[in-house]
C-alpha cells in the first residue's frame, strides 16, 4: 500500500474523531489503531504479492503458448517454402528432360529416315522442331539460375529481389513448355508431311 494512502486513512481516522467533538486521542487507542491498521496493511501487501505472482505466472504460460505458436508457423513455413522449392526444382528437370529427349528423339528419328529418302518439307519442319525443343532446354536451364537466385534472395530477406527473380522463373519455366508445345506441333509437321505420299521423293534410275 502506498504511504500517501496511509497518511490519507489516519487522517480520515482522526477527521471521525474530531466530529464526534473530541479534542484529544489517547495513546493507547493510537497505539491500537496503529497497530490494526498495520496488520490491515501486511494482509493487503500479501494479497498484492499473491496477485503480483499470479499475474506473472499468467505472463509466463501466455509468453509460453505465444512462442510455441509462433515456432509452429515458423516451422509450418519453412516446410511450405521447402515443399515449394522442391516442386519448383521438379518442374524445371521436367522441362529440361522433356525437351532434350525429345530433341534427342528427333535426331535418331532423322538418322533413320535420312538414308532412305526425306521429303524438303519435312526437314524444314524437322530442323524448326529440333530448335525449340534446344532452346527449351536452354530456357530452363535459365529458369534453373532465376531458381537459385531466388532461393538466395529469399534467404538474405531480400524480399523485393527475391519476388522479382521469382516471377521471372516463373515466366520462364512457362515459356519452356510453350517452346516444347510449338516443337510438338512441328514435329507433328514433319510427320505428316513425310507419310504423305506425295511428298516422298521417287527413286532415280
Amino acid at each position: 500500500m502506498q504511504a500517501n494512502k496511509i497518511i490519507d486513512i489516519i487522517k480520515s481516522t482522526v477527521l471521525d474523531v474530531k466530529k464526534q467533538k473530541q479534542e484529544m486521542i489517547s495513546v493507547d487507542a493510537m497505539a491500537n489503531y496503529l497497530d490494526a491498521l498495520k496488520n490491515d496493511i501486511e494482509g493487503a501487501e500479501e494479497v498484492d504479492q499473491k496477485k503480483f505472482e499470479s499475474d506473472i505466472e499468467l505472463f509466463r504460460a501466455e509468453h509460453e503458448r505465444n512462442l510455441a505458436h509462433y515456432e509452429a508457423q515458423q516451422l509450418h513455413s519453412v516446410e511450405m517454402f521447402r515443399s515449394v522449392i522442391s516442386y519448383g526444382q521438379a518442374v524445371l528437370k521436367s522441362t529440361m528432360l522433356i525437351n532434350g529427349g525429345a530433341a534427342v528423339a528427333l535426331l535418331a528419328f532423322i538418322g533413320n529416315i535420312w538414308t532412305k529418302g526425306i521429303s524438303p518439307e519435312s526437314v524444314g519442319s524437322l530442323t524448326s522442331a529440333i530448335a525449340f525443343f534446344a532452346f527449351g532446354v536452354l530456357v530452363a536451364v535459365f529458369g534453373t539460375v532465376g531458381s537459385y537466385f531466388t532461393q538466395y534472395c529469399y534467404h538474405e530477406s531480400f524480399q523485393r529481389a527475391a519476388i522479382v527473380f521469382h516471377t521471372l522463373t516463373v515466366i520462364i519455366v512457362l515459356g519452356s513448355f510453350i517452346l516444347f508445345g510449338f516443337g510438338v506441333v512441328d514435329s507433328y509437321q514433319a510427320f505428316v508431311e513425310h507419310l504423305n505420299p506425295h511428298n516422298i521423293p521417287k527413286a532415280t534410275s
